[in-house]
């Protein structure tokens, strides 16, 4: 026969519960920060080599599901932004405003890339503000690199 320990069966399902919150995506209560998300820094290339680059920007915190997702559309033509980076990034809701960063790889040396932002939250629904077209050149090829 099995003896069960009520109290700390009862302490494990409650510590899973409480995990399971953290997990799960949920919607902001009114007056927790659901703003328009407007853009308040950036978007600005933070780094760039000859076949990576970051972009990162900073919005009004956005309100909506916990978990958001920045995204980058860009090109290398800016009235084709047909590639997508993303990155899944946590809201703070003690904090008024947001700070998105993207990771853009396998990008070709010496290039010049077109791109916007934007985030949407984790259930797909987009945040109301996007940014004007931007650009910047990756570097030539290392020659470093392109000799291995």
């Amino acid at each position: 026969m099995i003896r069960v320990n009520t109290s700390r069966l009862t302490i494990a399902i409650s510590a899973l519960a409480i995990g399971l919150l953290f997990v799960h995506s949920r919607p902001a209560e009114a007056g927790e920060g659901s703003t328009s998300g407007k853009i308040t820094g950036g978007p600005t290339v933070e780094s760039v080599t000859d076949t990576l680059a970051f972009i990162r920007w900073t919005t009004e915190n956005p309100g909506g599901t916990l978990l958001h997702y920045a995204v980058v559309h860009y090109g290398k033509d800016p009235n084709h932004l047909d590639l997508t980076a993303e990155s899944p990034t946590r809201i703070n809701q003690a904090h008024r405003e947001m700070v998105f960063r993207v990771r853009m790889y396998d990008l070709e040396p010496g290039t010049t890339y077109y791109y916007k932002v934007s985030s949407r939250q984790a259930d797909g629904i987009s945040d109301p503000t996007a940014s004007a077209v931007n650009q910047f050149t990756t570097r030539p090829a290392n020659r470093v690199s392109a000799e291995k």
